[in-house]
């Protein structure tokens, strides 16, 4: 038996075969990983710390009073301008007829201005022809004096009508000025006085009108705080009313992934509440303008010596597509996996591509009040002039 034969172990060549196996694994899967890297995951920056937002929409209340009839409750899909809830409007509609009489007391008041200017400016055209009269009748006095035709005591009585007649002008200009304070370069229309009661009755109009609450946009109610019975004030809030076609997903990357990130690189986003089944593919709209510390309700202060490092997130806008949101419905807050193909140029960092709708975010419930209101003003001004 040579030396060889001798040296040769079973359990040797069996251990050298398993590790030359497990580095050719090793080795294989290191590979991988490289190339992975190399064209997938250098490209790719991925975050679970990302979440659903929305327009989250309070309805509150309007105006003052107690809640006679509640008729939405919570998770129920409610139409635009749909009544949610009905308010007892005995308050505001005494306040309406309050302001009613006191614009039609103020329209009577500021007639009789106007007409006492009138008088007055009579009465002065009136005085203004006297005195004509008695200085005409003094100066054919005055000649006929040459001739003793005419007394001296009628001279002074003349002089005396005429003095008195001027002192009673100057009252009657006095008097004319302040009635012409009330009303002059005015029509009862532009007057203050009626302009002021005209703002008073449109504002209990729109308190009035306003006593019901209806939905401001078409969405799902939610945090329904009305109940029959309550009393509630101006401000308060009785129900939330969210649109699930317009939502959106705000990622927060870490400080050190965000240089290559920028507006416009496509995002893929899957979700727990689907599952990784579901692949929603939104783009990048823009980036915040600052870290998510620096609006936190309590910003951090480094300067008072409790300092301490932390990586910061950077906050991002996702937008997602109004046909996927459609076949699979979201709700704000859901957590969202992102991942960014940072591999896409996208524009530059100043360059968001934010946009909002054509018309804005906007609600038409309120847009005939006023006109209503300024039409019962008008009415009233009509009949009272």
């Amino acid at each position: 038996m040579t030396e060889e034969n001798q040296n040769y172990s079973p359990a040797a060549a069996r251990r050298k075969r398993n590790f030359l196996i497990f580095f050719l694994v090793l080795l294989l899967v290191a590979g991988l990983w490289g190339l992975w890297w190399l064209l997938i995951g250098s490209r790719r920056i991925s975050s679970n710390d990302a979440y659903v937002q929305g327009n989250i929409i309070p309805v509150q209340a309007q105006t003052a009073g107690t809640i006679r009839q509640v008729l939405a409750e919570n998770t129920e899909y409610v139409h635009a301008g749909q009544l949610l809830a009905t308010v007892q409007g005995d308050r505001s509609y005494l306040a309406l007829r309050q302001a009613e009489a006191t614009l039609g007391k103020t329209v009577r008041r500021l007639r009789q201005s106007f007409s006492e200017v009138d008088k007055v400016q009579q009465t002065l055209q009136a005085q203004g022809a006297q005195l004509q009269k008695l200085q005409g009748d003094l100066a054919r006095y005055q000649k006929a004096a040459k001739g003793d035709a005419v007394a001296s005591i009628q001279i002074s009585n003349t002089q005396a009508d005429i003095r008195a007649l001027q002192a009673q002008m100057r009252a009657t200009k006095a008097q004319l000025a302040a009635a012409a304070a009330v009303v002059g370069g005015t029509t009862l229309q532009s007057n203050p006085k009626v302009r002021a009661a005209v703002a008073h009755l449109e504002q209990a109009y729109i308190a009035w009108a306003r006593r019901n609450l209806r939905a401001p946009v078409s969405g799902f109610v939610a945090q329904r705080a009305a109940y029959p019975g309550l009393m509630v004030h101006s401000g308060e809030r009785l129900f939330t009313v969210v649109p699930l076609n317009q939502l959106w997903v705000v990622a927060n990357i870490k400080e050190t992934e965000m240089a290559r990130v920028r507006p416009g690189q496509p995002v893929r986003l899957t979700t727990y509440y689907y599952g990784s089944g579901v692949v929603y593919h939104g783009v990048v709209q823009g980036l915040l303008p600052g870290a998510g510390s620096a609006f936190a309700i309590l910003p951090p202060e480094n300067a008072t010596g409790n300092y301490i490092h932390i990586v910061e997130r950077v906050p991002i806008r996702i937008a997602l597509p109004v046909k996927e949101l459609a076949e699979h419905p979201l709700r704000p807050g859901l957590s969202m996996l992102v991942q960014i193909d940072i591999a896409r140029h996208g524009k530059g960092v100043l360059q968001p591509i934010t946009q909002t709708p054509i018309q804005g975010y906007q609600t038409m419930l309120y847009g005939r009040e006023m006109s209503e209101a300024q039409t019962l003003a008008s009415k009233i001004i009509a009949q009272n002039a």
